[in-house]
């Protein structure tokens, strides 16, 4: 019974992973796949500097990340017997703190273009407040 629960366990957060795995990294989409629309992937203005060292440091936190990921599944591959389980255990602890450490800076990241579109939004509305009383 302990064997069928962890075994689900570990379908249930080895399938997301896959999942994400399985989309290719900075391909367009086919052009039937785009419903006859053009879409960019480049955002509409270029990253600026803080942005692009932001953008690195992120990649480089997720190759640190893949790195120890890997590492714990190669020991969990070569482990054998009770400490098979172990090395489980510490490939789904990796999994789940990762997953952690991610929605954190996704939320961290919402955060930050949230209040940057508010103040842009503040801003135009002010603008459009200031030509409607010069009329």
């Amino acid at each position: 019974m302990k064997t069928m629960l962890f075994v689900l366990m570990l379908a249930v957060l080895i399938v997301p992973c896959g999942l994400f795995a399985q989309q290719e990294q900075g391909k367009t989409p086919a052009p039937a796949a785009q419903g006859g629309t053009k879409v960019e992937n480049a955002p509409a203005h270029p990253m600026s500097g803080c942005q692009m060292k932001e953008h690195e440091e992120m990649m480089s936190r997720m190759k640190e990340m893949d790195a120890r990921l890997e590492a714990k599944v190669a020991a969990m591959d070569a482990a054998k017997g009770d400490q098979k389980v172990e090395a489980i255990a510490a490939v789904i602890k990796e999994m789940v703190s990762q997953r952690k450490e991610m929605q954190e800076h996704m939320m961290k990241m919402h955060d930050m273009k949230k209040g940057y579109m508010m103040e842009h939004m503040k801003g135009g509305m002010e603008g459009e407040a200031g030509t409607k009383k010069g009329m």
